[in-house]
């Protein structure tokens, strides 16, 4: 079976819809594409999640958690234009998800 290999970055943009649960967009290569999907999910409000998957030989090799670097380059923009950033809003936040947790 022949498969396109994958890039050697991917990003996971994961958000939470409230009444429509935990999702994502498609998993991107594009950094900045990842970022905007952070941004629009921090506009809104939405509790969200980044992972930078880093792939070898065309597989999934390992996961990092981003999201601290998207919000600190979120906050270096804002602090650069001159405007309020909004509170970035994790998944591991969200109430429904620690009382599952527990």
């Amino acid at each position: 079976m022949n498969r396109t290999p994958l890039p050697p970055v991917l990003f996971l943009v994961a958000r939470d819809y409230g009444d429509l649960g935990i999702g994502s967009p498609d998993i991107t290569p594009n950094r900045d594409e990842a970022y905007d999907q952070f941004t629009c999910a921090t506009d809104a409000g939405e509790p969200v999640g980044v992972w930078q998957i880093t792939t070898a030989d065309g597989l999934p090799a390992g996961i990092t958690d981003v999201t601290d670097a998207f919000e600190r380059e979120l906050q270096d923009v804002c602090i650069k234009r001159d405007l309020d950033f909004p509170a970035v809003r994790r998944l591991e936040d969200n109430p429904a998800l620690k009382l599952a947790a527990e």
